[in-house]
């Protein structure tokens, strides 16, 4: 059998003076530091990424052979030194690394071929040998340094001090271990670099012996709130500073207590909070060097945790309690009075957001609110008989039913989502056209948010039963795959002011506006907000020369620009609907990674028989159709409809035969019905506008319908 440290020294032979056989120390190679998330970057992919590998061992080590292995790739080291006491930058593009850092190309090795995870992921060391030397799992949430995800929170979400984010560029804060001689899987033996501070190829600004006391886990109980830390000898004390949170005021008073160690956790009482109140806090450690504040972290983009104090709602449906301060939710109303746009004026006040509190789960959710919906729908909603609660400042009191969003923070989202949307559920009520539509295109395969009925509560009553709906962005993107380009169709329908008709006709310059600036306000940019939108644009000017030559240069446009399968599922799935409202605007256009256009689509509602029947048109969209509304049309459906009206037909029938079919639509509807309280619903305080038990019977009838309409006018 052959020695295994015998096997290590003839694998290093060529660096070392002498060999002394199974004696010989195993090479002491670590990961020293991470950059995972590097802040402001322009590109699809964060090309500044690096890890950090150091040499703590006696003798240099030849990495030739070795791997670098995190949950999306697998990258083989090719030959390069590390020193001793030296170090080995691995990156993602490695040109870049060293350009940015400034340090010498020789010891930046790459290029690795994906990403690593800017949440969770796992880096592995791997000698030649198949031995994991180290490894670390990192995360971008507390304990571990939350800024480490590209400073944590987006621009809106951090302090003026470090914006704006562009000055930034490739950098932010890296992860570094503070000590060598002891394990990556340490969380405390982690910290965060100086902001723009890292130190690829060199000393962590972080190094020391014993890593500084963090808190590992906190939370709040009955009258007591407790923290637990890492393990550190020098711990003398341990603080909790609170304050409640008046969300109409700012600058509260705080208390800071001291904590009462038990085994490792401390813990201390405080007072008795009523109903409806929300509690910040943080934690001091006197380490020996006088109390500092350890968590949040000095650099987490939020200065305070928070726990809430709320009544137990009675109920099985998704539940958000929100609190707004009456000056706040007063000015949602002032923000969209005016209306979104006026000839040349847009309304810039018409998407702005004000900070409010979500507590859902029992978990405390810092947001940015606004109202939600169309130039149309915003503003229109049933008047609450009564509001006996914290009520707006301005606008109509009792206040309107309306839809809400709420944008969260990177740090801390519901489910991972970016935004909750709640929609008032009027239009499409009780919310069978959004819930079952989109369902339809999900099982197609084209990207389309998921939805759940939900309660939403304001200021400790109950507002309104709402439907709500994933909003489409990066979070719902990455669901399909790496994340394109995403833009929303939201002009007019007719052309002559700042916005344009995003019918995907050419938009001409306008209102002292350039067609780059009228092409942004129309099509507005739900994923990569750091591009221009020229390749929307020359997207559109290619689709209007190809119609200018006719159906054999269209039909070459759409297979040369688009996914045609995607685009023939998504056209056969929204002219089965009827659709209501997808011509000038309410529709998404997708460049996929692979360069491949396609069509989302969006507000579904009165579509399914609800403005038109199941005897309508199938072909809704192409210029000229009767069953148009108002005579509406679509440039791009116009043209597909033209190029592919075989194809289309033929797919029309596939579909009616499978996801369309009758049983295909009725167990999704079932599946609908079981998730729905319209006792609850009714029980909110405008109560329903419609009825469950008729929409399911129509939504039903609708799809035995509209399978009859396409077997007879489609040709087998």
């Amino acid at each position: 059998m052959i020695d295994r440290g015998f096997a290590r020294c003839l694998l290093v032979a060529s660096t070392m003076s002498a060999c002394s056989g199974s004696d010989e120390p195993a090479p002491q190679v670590r990961i020293s530091e991470i950059l995972y998330h590097p802040a402001a970057e322009r590109s699809y992919d964060d090309v500044a990424e690096f890890v950090e590998l150091a040499n703590a061992g006696t003798r240099p080590v030849e990495l030739a052979g070795w791997r670098l292995v995190a949950d999306d790739f697998d990258f083989t080291l090719p030959a390069v030194r590390l020193p001793i006491d030296g170090y080995v930058v691995v990156a993602k593009d490695a040109a870049t690394v060293a350009a940015v850092w400034g340090i010498d190309p020789a010891i930046v090795v790459g290029d690795w071929p994906a990403n690593l995870k800017n949440g969770k992921d796992i880096v592995q060391l791997i000698d030649p040998e198949g031995a994991v030397v180290d490894r670390v799992a990192y995360e971008d949430e507390a304990p571990w340094p939350v800024a480490g995800d590209a400073l944590g929170a987006g621009a809106r979400w951090l302090p003026a001090s470090v914006l704006p984010l562009s000055q930034h560029e490739h950098k932010g804060h890296s992860i570094e271990r503070v000590s060598l001689d002891r394990e990556a899987s340490e969380v405390a033996n982690w910290v965060p670099s100086p902001l723009d501070g890292a130190t690829p190829g060199a000393p962590n600004a972080g190094a020391a012996e014993q890593p500084p006391p963090i808190v590992m886990g906190h939370g709040y109980s009955g009258s007591r709130i407790g923290a637990s830390l890492s393990a550190h000898p020098g711990v003398v004390g341990v603080e909790v500073e609170w304050f409640v949170d008046d969300l109409a005021s700012t600058g509260e008073p705080t208390t800071r207590m001291a904590m009462t160690s038990q085994a490792g956790n401390y813990t201390a009482s405080l007072p008795a909070f009523p109903d409806h109140t929300i509690v910040r806090y943080r934690f001091h450690i006197d380490s020996g060097a006088g109390a500092q504040i350890v968590s949040p972290r000095p650099s987490d983009p939020y200065a305070w945790h928070a726990f809430a104090v709320v009544p137990q709602v009675g109920t099985t449906t998704q539940l958000y309690q929100l609190y707004i301060s009456p000056a706040n939710w007063g000015k949602l109303w002032t923000n969209i009075e005016d209306g979104r746009d006026s000839g040349c004026t847009m309304n810039p006040t018409w998407d702005d957001e004000v900070p409010a509190v979500v507590v859902h789960d029992g978990e405390v959710y810092d947001v940015l609110a606004r109202y939600q919906g169309s130039r149309y729908n915003r503003r229109n909603g049933p008047a609450l008989p009564a509001w006996p609660y914290p009520a707006p400042s301005a606008g109509p009191n009792p206040p309107l039913a309306l839809s809400w969003r709420f944008i969260m923070p990177r740090y801390h989202r519901i489910d991972g989502q970016e935004a909750i949307t709640l929609n008032k559920n009027r239009q499409g009520c009780p919310g069978y056209d959004a819930s079952v539509g989109f369902a339809l295109w999900r099982k197609a395969n084209i990207p389309a948010p998921r939805t759940n009925y939900a309660r939403l509560d304001i200021n400790g009553g109950y507002y309104h039963y709402m439907l709500q709906i994933e909003a489409p962005g990066e979070a719902m993107m990455q669901r399909f795959g790496p994340v394109g380009r995403l833009y929303k169709a939201q002009g007019k329908e007719s052309d002559g002011g700042a916005l344009g008709v995003s019918d995907e006709r050419p938009i001409v310059p306008m209102c002292g506006l350039t067609r780059e600036q009228r092409y942004e306000l129309t099509y507005d940019e739900q994923t990569h907000s750091w591009e221009t939108h020229d390749e929307l644009i020359t997207l559109l000017d290619d689709l209007d020369t190809a119609r200018a030559s006719g159906v054999p240069a269209m039909k070459d446009f759409f297979a040369t620009r688009f996914d045609v399968n995607a685009l023939l599922d998504h056209m056969a799935i929204i002219n089965w609907s009827v659709p209501f409202d997808d011509m000038w605007q309410n529709h998404f256009l997708y460049r996929k990674r692979d360069g491949k256009w396609i069509v989302m689509p969006w507000d579904l509602d009165l579509n399914f028989g609800g403005w038109k029947d199941a005897n309508a048109s199938l072909y809704i969209g192409e210029q000229g159709d009767p069953d148009n509304r108002s005579g509406f049309g679509n440039v791009l459906k116009d043209a597909f409809i033209k190029s592919y009206r075989t194809e289309l037909d033929a797919r029309m029938r596939v579909h009616v035969a499978g996801i369309l079919s009758p049983a295909s639509v009725n167990a999704i509807v079932d599946d609908v019905t079981a998730s729905a309280n319209p006792a609850e619903a009714e029980a909110a305080p405008v109560g329903l506008s419609c009825s469950f038990p008729d929409r399911e019977a129509s939504f039903k009838a609708f799809a035995v319908e509209r399978r009859a309409v396409v077997n007879a006018r489609t040709t087998p």
